[in-house]
């Protein structure tokens, strides 16, 4: 089971753009940084949204993270993020021996937007953004497991937050 960002892709460019085009869009006079992204990466909806607008109120700041979070997925469907070299390949020899599957702490659309624009969905057999389902990444880990029957597994991913995760997923 994978991770997304980070483990998979790159997008730290298209999402910096995006949540400042959503923030300019609606006349705010801030900016997210490229490290407030790069270090937002993997986070949940809701400390991603308090991480890139610490200066707005829950509900606001939630709204916002919505509406990057659709621009985002709109995005990367279009163009694609920053596959890592030679991911294809190791799909390829891995899917010969295990089912594999992608579990992010994303919202609706954007492993969707990786799958598509990286034309790498028939190498997974399912997966589940954790944010859209509202649950974290460790009980989205267990329900792909017990979704396609797997036993036991191997988290795949590029943070410390990955490890806690697959810790929590036993």
């Amino acid at each position: 089971i994978f991770d997304l960002d980070g483990t998979l892709w790159e997008t730290v460019d298209t999402t910096y753009e995006v949540a400042n085009a959503t923030l300019k869009k609606h006349n705010i006079d801030k900016e997210v940084t490229k490290e407030t992204v790069s270090n937002t990466m993997g986070c949940t909806f809701e400390d991603s949204a308090k991480n890139y607008m610490p200066y707005f109120e829950k509900e606001k700041r939630e709204e916002l993270m919505q509406e990057m979070l659709e621009a985002f997925a709109e995005e990367l469907t279009k163009h694609g993020g920053n596959v890592y070299p030679n991911v294809e390949k190791t799909l390829i020899e891995l899917k010969k021996y295990y089912k594999l599957a992608i579990v992010s702490n994303c919202g609706a659309g954007y492993i969707e937007a990786f799958l598509e624009s990286a034309n790498l969905g028939a190498y997974f057999e399912d997966f589940i953004a954790a944010a859209k389902m509202k649950i974290t990444k460790a009980e989205a880990i267990k329900e792909v497991m017990r979704r396609n029957n797997i036993k036991n597994a191997i988290y795949v991913g590029d943070t410390s937050k990955d490890m806690e995760a697959s810790k929590n997923a036993n």
